[in-house]
């Protein structure tokens, strides 16, 4: 009887809070760290992975694009990968990763984001804590000839549901010296997103149709979407035949919000982009701290259930 009347007094709430399923409910996240990489799932369910060990492109690749200090896979409650690592074409593109591409330190023009460029790159430092839930890493954004130019220190938590998967992202930027960073304007560079192989014309072996878009205001055309500045942006598309897709959303307390967004009017990535509104300097003793939810879903993207998603997002408060 004790337990039948928990049972209902959840069911209860469950009603109570706009029809959460149970599924939700006694969802149970759990993080695992294995040899590289740090692994979050959700009621045994994989939610996403982050590589700290440096992962080396497929055979055939440039040794260049070798990487650490990014997501992938991410995938939905059903279990479709919605990221993709190395893809065709743009092989220096990492699912979910950071970088700036134009930046002055001391005195030589650097690109974090091009790594063919050789002149740049990101990469993972070491785990600062594992919790039940999340953790935090730190990277660094580094000059090939000059040395690291800036220390990033992300914090990744996943929710408690199993439907939708929801990512919290927090991710702190200063100076890794006391020289200042210089980032220029520039029609990309920052947060971003590299969306699945199965929505990439340039996969062959892969494509079933390119990504789609449904931005905060409506906007479902890719090219009218670009260097817009909605608050969320959902991508979507077939996976193995099925429409699955991801929001991301952009927080209130975010430098220049809603951060004009670069997305690719051919490839299946987009990035939060502030430097597309003009130039900001990282200077010693200052710190650039961003929030991103990233939610999952199965099926086409619902803009009444994604407002509601933002607007729980919205409340949150940055760390102090």
């Amino acid at each position: 009887m004790k337990t039948s009347l928990i049972l209902f007094s959840r069911f209860s709430l469950a009603l109570l809070l706009g029809g959460l399923c149970l599924n939700t409910l006694f969802a149970e996240v759990t993080t695992r760290v294995e040899e590289g990489t740090i692994e979050i799932s959700v009621s045994g369910m994989p939610v996403l992975t982050y590589h700290a060990k440096t992962v080396v492109p497929p055979e055939g690749m440039d040794e260049v694009y070798a990487r650490s200090g990014f997501i992938h896979p991410i995938y939905s409650p059903s279990g479709k990968v919605l990221t993709d690592d190395f893809p065709i074409g743009h092989v220096h593109q990492h699912a979910l990763f950071s970088a700036w591409t134009r930046a002055t330190f001391k005195h030589e023009m650097v690109d974090f984001w091009n790594q063919a460029g050789g002149i740049g790159l990101v990469e993972h430092v070491k785990i600062k804590e594992v919790k039940k839930a999340s953790f935090e890493v730190e990277l660094q954004q580094i000059s090939k000839k000059q040395g690291p130019a800036i220390r990033e220190e992300w914090e990744v938590s996943v929710i408690d549901s199993s439907d939708p998967f929801i990512i919290d992202l927090e991710i702190e930027q200063a100076c890794a010296t006391n020289d200042e960073v210089y980032l220029h304007p520039y029609h990309y560079g920052g947060f971003a997103f590299r969306g699945s192989a199965h929505w990439s014309e340039e996969d062959e072996a892969h494509y079933e149709g390119s990504m789609k878009v449904l931005t905060e205001e409506g906007i479902t055309d890719v090219e009218k979407s670009n260097h817009t500045r909605p608050r969320w942006i959902a991508v979507h598309g077939l996976i193995d035949g099925e429409e699955s897709g991801l929001v991301i959303m952009d927080h209130p307390s975010n430098f220049r919000h809603p951060q004009p967004i670069r997305v690719h009017p051919k490839m299946p990535y987009f990035v939060f982009s502030p430097v597309v509104e003009g130039s900001f300097i990282l200077k010693p003793g200052f710190t650039y701290t961003t929030r991103f939810r990233i939610v999952t879903f199965d099926g086409e993207p619902d803009a009444k259930r994604i407002e509601k998603w933002y607007k729980d997002f919205s409340k949150n408060k940055p760390r102090s």
